[in-house]
């Protein structure tokens, strides 16, 4: 399933983007869980010339926003061809990277893939300029200097592969039962640990041991992603399903002891005995190898928990798994001496 944030365009971007538009630069912005279109600009002289005083007027330090350029080239069906560049700097806070990542994909479509020639990300001022866009091309064709954000992107790749080769190694590479990891999961997990988004749900894929046929030669067990996005503490426990076991991950945003926090919690949910006892069994055996697979990957688990619902990982809980609370020892309660009935009396 894929990555999405759900965010569309206002009714004034709708508007715009209707239009037979061929505005040289349009810069967009999400704003209130909207696309919103903030400034368009119309073509003066050719892209070149036109690229540094319309796109570096457009960004504004620390930032995010989306610029779409307009170039002199056309496609097959006439229209002009776009540059599409997200500006996300390195200092944004994680929500708005993980908003300007996930909602990336949403806007090509709504604006119209065929019209975007080349896509790429920025994360300082100098890499949306002309130069940076000739270094960006130059990259692709010649593996020319890279910018920050495509170095980034290049990390990615290598942990992607360095987590392939763990997940598919045999047990005595990694405790427990080890499973090879779709391209799919490994991708979401990179983007998982950037940042970019703050839900996984990881399935795992074994044949039914209840069916009584046997299972088909090309079936194969793997970790595979089953759901990922962003979301809030309240909407986790609805994340838990009733009917299969799962893996997550989920970045748990809270404040504790006045300062704003980001802790990792990793959930394997298992909905009782009604599951089949081999999936139970694999489950199990491979959660061990998949979590030490996360920690070479880089993620940090701050709390790892067993549940059978998601009444059991509502907020306040996984606040507790990440910051349970300290037993202060209580001293032993001492009985008190009997008040003293002072020496014998002689009666008389």
């Amino acid at each position: 399933m894929a990555c999405a944030t759900g965010i569309k365009e206002d009714s004034r971007l709708a508007s715009y983007l209707s239009g037979h538009h061929n505005d040289r630069c349009i810069k967009i912005v999400i704003q209130d869980e909207q696309l919103v279109l903030q400034q368009n600009r119309v073509a003066a002289s050719d892209f070149e010339a036109d690229w540094d005083r319309n796109v570096l007027a457009c960004i504004e330090d620390g930032e995010p926003c989306y610029v779409m350029y307009r170039l002199d080239t056309k496609n097959d069906a006439g229209e002009y061809q776009y540059v599409f560049m997200s500006y996300v700097p390195s200092d944004s806070s994680t929500k708005e990277k993980m908003l300007y990542a996930a909602t990336r994909a949403n806007l090509k479509r709504i604006f119209g893939d065929n019209r975007i020639t080349t896509e790429y990300l920025g994360t300082v001022v100098e890499e949306m300029s002309l130069q940076g866009y000739r270094n960006h091309t130059l990259s692709l064709n010649a593996g020319a200097p890279m910018t920050s954000a495509e170095k980034e992107l290049e990390e990615v790749s290598r942990n992607e592969a360095m987590m392939r080769s763990q997940m598919e190694g045999n047990s005595s590479t990694l405790p427990g039962l080890s499973l090879p990891v779709t391209q799919e999961l490994q991708s979401s997990l990179e983007k998982f640990k950037k940042g970019f988004i703050n839900y996984v749900q990881v399935k795992l894929d074994t044949a039914d041991s209840s069916s009584t046929s046997p299972p088909s030669r090309l079936y194969k067990e793997e970790l595979k992603l089953w759901d990922c996005s962003n979301i809030t503490a309240e909407e986790f426990p609805s994340k838990i399903p009733d009917d299969e076991p799962r893996y997550h991950l989920f970045n748990f945003n809270h404040t504790f002891e006045g300062e704003q926090m980001w802790s990792v919690v990793f959930i394997y949910s298992c909905p009782g005995y009604n599951v089949p006892v081999k999936q139970r069994m694999m489950y199990s055996s491979t959660k061990a190898s998949f979590l030490e697979g996360l920690v070479q990957m880089g993620i940090v688990i701050a709390a790892k928990r067993e549940v059978s619902e998601g009444e059991e990982v509502k907020e306040n809980d996984v606040f507790d798994m990440v910051h349970p609370a300290k037993h202060v020892s209580r001293q032993n309660f001492v009985k008190p001496k009997a008040p003293s009935k002072g020496g014998r009396r002689l009666i008389r």
